[in-house]
């Protein structure tokens, strides 16, 4: 014997997986909005960083640094 569902609860299920679907959507939304600013403030940090080492005349930390940029760069585009 089958279980047919009505269409009562039918909908009620479309209703719950649309729900958990738009919740889904927000987090990865927040998520990539957060790393966002995470990532940025990196860049800040290291920009300062790399202007910092350019007016000590720091060869050494300059290529380090703007190694770590380009590394960030290549991995979030």
């Amino acid at each position: 014997m089958e279980n047919k569902k009505s269409y009562s609860d039918l909908t009620k299920e479309h209703a719950m997986n649309q729900v958990q679907m738009e919740k889904f959507v927000d987090h990865i939304f927040t998520d990539m909005v957060l790393n966002e600013i995470l990532l940025n403030k990196e860049r800040e940090e290291l920009l300062k960083q790399i202007d910092l080492a350019l007016d000590l005349h720091d060869k050494e930390q300059f290529m380090k640094l703007t190694n770590e940029l380009k590394q960030i760069n290549l991995k979030f585009g």
